[in-house]
C-alpha cells in the first residue's frame, strides 16, 4: 500500500473538470486508488464518487493506492491535485 497527503491549493477546489481529469487518469492504473477527505472515502476512478467528497480549497486529501503500480499511481494523483488551478 502507498499513501500520501496533499492539500487542495486551488481557490475553486476540485470541481467537475479537475475531478474528471483525476478519474480519467486513475483509470489508467491497475491499483485501487482511494481519496479520503474529512472521514469520507471515494474511488479515484469514479467521477461521481469524487464529487461527493466536496473537495474545497484548503482541505487535505489522503491518497491511498493498493496494487501492482500503487506508488506510481499515488504520485501521479498527487501531482494532478497539486497542479489544479481553477
Amino acid at each position: 500500500m502507498a499513501e500520501t497527503t496533499v492539500t487542495i491549493a486551488s481557490p475553486g477546489g476540485l470541481r467537475v473538470r479537475p475531478a474528471s481529469r483525476i478519474a480519467q487518469e486513475a483509470k489508467g492504473y491497475v491499483s485501487d486508488i482511494r481519496f479520503l477527505v474529512d472521514g469520507k472515502e471515494a474511488s479515484a476512478k469514479s467521477l461521481f464518487s469524487l464529487q461527493m467528497l466536496e473537495m474545497s480549497h484548503g482541505k487535505e486529501i489522503v491518497i491511498v493506492a493498493n496494487g501492482h503500480d500503487e506508488q506510481t499511481a499515488v504520485e501521479a494523483m498527487a501531482r494532478l491535485v497539486e497542479s489544479v488551478v481553477v
